[in-house]
C-alpha cells in the first residue's frame, strides 16, 4: 500500500505522520505519475491531483478504481472489503468539512500564499 501525493518529502512526511498512516507517500513533484493516470487537477493550487484510490494487483493490472472528489469519496472501510473478499465497494460518501478544516485551510493559504495553475 502506498498514497502518492505533489508536495515534497519534506511536507508528505509531517502530514503521514499526522494520520498515522502506516504506508509511505511517495512524491510526485513534477506530476507526472498524476498526469499519466488522469488525476491531475490543474485549476487547485498550482496543480495537485484528485483523490483516487486504486487497487493494482502484484501483475500491475489495474483491478479497482474509484476517481473521487473533494466532496465525495469511495469508503474506505469498503475498499478494505473488496481486498479480503473482492466484489465492488460501496458508493461514494459525501465528505463534509468540519469548521476546522476551513480554519486549518485558510491557515494553510495565509502562511503559504496561493498559487496559480503553470501549465
Amino acid at each position: 500500500m502506498a498514497a502518492i501525493a505533489v508536495d515534497d518529502p519534506a511536507r508528505s512526511e509531517p502530514v503521514r505522520r499526522e494520520l498515522r498512516l502506516p504506508f509511505p507517500i511517495l512524491c510526485d513533484t513534477r506530476r507526472e505519475v498524476v498526469r499519466a493516470w488522469g488525476l491531475f487537477n490543474a485549476k487547485e493550487r498550482g496543480g495537485i491531483a484528485y483523490p483516487a484510490v486504486f487497487v493494482v494487483d502484484r501483475e500491475r493490472i489495474v483491478r479497482w478504481r474509484s476517481l473521487d472528489r473533494l466532496a465525495s469519496r469511495v469508503d474506505t472501510g469498503a475498499v478494505v472489503a473488496f481486498l479480503r473478499e473482492g466484489g465492488p465497494p460501496s458508493p461514494r460518501r459525501l465528505v463534509i468539512p468540519r469548521p476546522g478544516d476551513f480554519v486549518r485551510a485558510l491557515r494553510n493559504m495565509i502562511a503559504r500564499g496561493s498559487k496559480t495553475p503553470t501549465d
